[in-house]
């Protein structure tokens, strides 16, 4: 085995500080423009390369939250939709009965 030279110590400290840091993170707005693809070409590129190729833990896990809040906020006006569907469907019917 080779010692580690200072270079690698100093690839070492880059990759640990950019990872640590979330420096190359986006604001959790940008994310949900992306979700959105409300973004320029360029912006939705480099987010793309983010999440699926850096694989970074922190914003999927974000994406994925917003996504799973999108999902519910969507079965809620559902059901609402679906209830007052059900009571003017009652409604008429009972109008037609007399």
């Amino acid at each position: 085995m080779t010692p580690a030279g200072p270079e690698d110590e100093l690839d070492f400290t880059v990759r640990a500080v950019w990872r640590e840091e979330r420096v190359s993170c986006p604001h959790p707005n940008v994310l949900r423009a992306f979700l959105d693809d409300a973004l320029p070409e360029g912006a939705q590129a480099f987010l793309r390369f983010h999440l699926q190729e850096s694989q970074c833990p922190y914003c999927n896990a974000a994406v994925e939250e917003m996504q799973a809040r999108d999902r519910e906020a969507g079965k809620v006006h559902l059901e609402d939709l679906k209830d007052r569907l059900l009571r003017s469907t009652v409604s008429a019917l009972r109008q037609a009965k007399k």
